[in-house]
């Protein structure tokens, strides 16, 4: 089954194949400290990296993945947002998409993403307007040759504008507000790049591409399995997602 790991090439099975991935990670990877603990970050290629988390005591307390692509989008940070069930390592932003340098509270949408090396960034003072490498992991996509085919669909990115998001991990359909919020949205973009890439340690193949949406760009990667029609270079693609991202000024 598809996941967030399959997604960039990283395929597992149960409790048992994570937690190898997780020591692997930890094995392999660099380390950067952190307060609270360290991570290690394992890149074996193609973009693909999964981020291991070790507390002060040395114990191996979680996993999560990332890809480092090209895409760069202003987003005005304005709180931080950690889940109780997580570990210490782990946490969140919310931010606006495409706020301007004068105002972190304003934008084209809000959104939330999570962060694989949270804790690095515990002296960045909030709100505050930074370039942020935005990784949208897909959980479906559907692509279009072009704005007309999509238009012509006869599922929910009729109604889209090419360019579009609903941060649906902040409000429901009714308009209730999610608390704690969700790094989920959903979007429509245009394909400025595109690739068939290969994960170099496992051999699997995932689909990459550079997208521009509402707000700015975003890289797209998803496992194969839950990609519906071809994607391409100045086509569309659409779909549902989790949003990893790292600080990058």
């Amino acid at each position: 089954m598809p996941n967030h790991m399959s997604t960039i090439g990283f395929p597992f099975q149960g409790r048992e194949g994570f937690d190898r991935l997780a020591r692997q990670a930890a094995e392999f990877g660099e380390t950067i400290a952190s307060p609270g603990g360290s991570y290690r970050v394992w890149a074996p290629g193609a973009g693909a990296e999964l981020w291991a988390q070790r507390n002060e005591q040395g114990t191996l307390i979680g996993l999560n993945p990332h890809f480092s692509g090209k895409a760069r989008m202003r987003v005005g940070l304005t709180r931080r947002i950690h889940y109780p069930q997580s570990s210490a390592l782990d946490g969140a932003f919310y931010g606006w998409a495409g706020a301007p340098d004068e105002d972190a509270e304003s934008g084209e949408f809000p959104f939330v993403f999570d962060t694989p090396d949270y804790r690095s960034y515990d002296a960045l003072s909030l709100p505050r307007v930074v370039t942020v490498q935005l990784v949208a992991f897909m959980h479906s996509l559907t692509a279009f040759e072009h704005e007309e085919a999509m238009g012509a669909s006869d599922g929910w990115m009729n109604w889209m504008a090419p360019e579009s998001c609903i941060p649906n991990g902040i409000f429901t359909p009714d308009g209730t507000i999610i608390e704690p919020p969700k790094a989920e949205i959903i979007f429509c973009g245009r394909v400025l790049e595109t690739a068939r890439l290969v994960n170099p340690f496992t051999q699997q193949a995932f689909y990459w591409a550079l997208v521009r949406t509402l707000g700015g760009e975003m890289d797209v990667v998803a496992d194969p399995e839950v990609v519906q029609g071809t994607i391409i270079k100045d086509g569309i693609v659409g779909g549902t997602c989790w949003v990893s991202g790292r600080v990058k000024e």
